[in-house]
């Protein structure tokens, strides 16, 4: 991650702290739970639309403030994954990809028109578990009026 980024948790951290606020304050003002609220503080889990809505509500900022600082984070992540930076480097970009369209199966069936196919024999027909079942017995109540 780049030491320039600040986290979505390290500027609610802030924002606490300048406000004199802690979690609990925070979660039950923005009416999320407290646990949440410690996720988002720890960078554990990321800023949702909902979140966004709520903190920009709470600490007068917009939503896309919220979500933008989100989607810097996980792009400096994603920088130092060395396994993403693998997978993508394999990729061609647009001008440099060929496609080739295999033929179509209602093509290949044209091509094998000469051939003739034999049907195979459909499968032999199962009985249901319900058929072999005797009738389930009436009992126990009698109809009313009776």
């Amino acid at each position: 991650m780049q030491k320039n980024t600040q986290t979505p948790g390290s500027v609610i951290q802030g924002l606490l702290g300048k406000h004199g606020l802690n979690c609990n304050r925070l979660a039950k003002a923005i009416n999320m739970s407290n646990a949440m609220v410690r996720l988002l503080i720890l960078d554990k889990s990321p800023i949702s639309v909902s979140a966004a809505y709520r903190l920009a509500k709470f600490f007068k900022t917009k939503p896309a403030y919220w979500l933008n600082l989100q989607m810097e984070y996980d792009l400096a992540e994603a920088d130092g994954d060395k396994e993403l930076a693998k997978q993508v480097s394999a990729i061609v970009e647009v001008s440099e990809y060929e496609f080739v369209r295999k033929p179509h199966g209602s093509q290949q069936g044209k091509a094998k028109e000469g051939k003739k196919k034999e049907a195979a024999p459909p499968p032999p027909a199962k009985r249901k578990a319900a058929e072999k079942a005797p009738p389930a017995k009436k009992g126990g109540r009698k109809p009313a009026g009776k």
